[in-house]
């Protein structure tokens, strides 16, 4: 998979679907989405994606679904050989053109090195991962030492967040760190 976001797109970008194969020979792509909600493909009307030769910017002509997959016809690819071009790449929005989530909502790369403090004021390390479980995200929080810290992603322990000083505020639920005392 060609992981990087290509050099010669300026900005900040933000990864909606991974390339997996192509889908028929109209030049149809079958796409894993990278998002919770993939339904959100509906209402792109731009991507791009990076062949070995290039960057190209694909306009979105139909959606449809197949199982978890996204099948995507681009107006830019009329044929199977361009269409297997793109297989194994990223297709990138700018980040400018996110959806805006409802409040308390918060996207996993705006949360990722992040601060975390507890609730009296004490540093408990950065976000390295947001974990998705079948019940409610879990936020691995890495202090300076390796120690991991994981957290639930609950109302009841996210007290704060501050997305402009990339900061958050919890509080430790009882037992879930070692050292607590009493």
């Amino acid at each position: 998979m060609r992981e990087a976001l290509p050099p010669d797109l300026p900005g900040e970008w933000v990864g909606v679907g991974e390339v997996l194969t192509t889908h028929g020979v109209q030049g149809e792509l079958k796409v894993l989405p990278l998002t919770d909600d993939p339904s959100r493909w509906e209402e792109l009307t731009r991507v791009f994606g990076r062949t070995a030769e290039a960057t190209l910017e694909l306009h979105v002509e139909n959606v449809r679904y197949f199982k978890q997959f996204v099948i995507v016809k681009f107006r830019e690819i009329a044929d199977l050989s361009t269409a297997e071009s793109l297989r194994g790449s990223r297709l990138w929005i700018p980040k400018s053109e996110r959806k805006t989530l409802p409040p308390d909502r918060f996207y996993t790369d705006d949360l990722l090195q992040m601060d975390v403090f507890d609730d009296a004021g004490r540093l408990l390390g950065k976000i390295e991962q947001v974990m998705v479980t079948g019940a409610n995200d879990v936020f691995v929080v890495k202090d300076e030492g390796e120690r991991e810290i994981l957290l639930p992603a609950l109302k009841s322990v996210v007290l704060q967040v501050d997305l402009a000083g990339k900061r958050m505020t919890v509080r430790i639920p009882p037992g879930l760190l070692e050292d607590d005392e009493g």
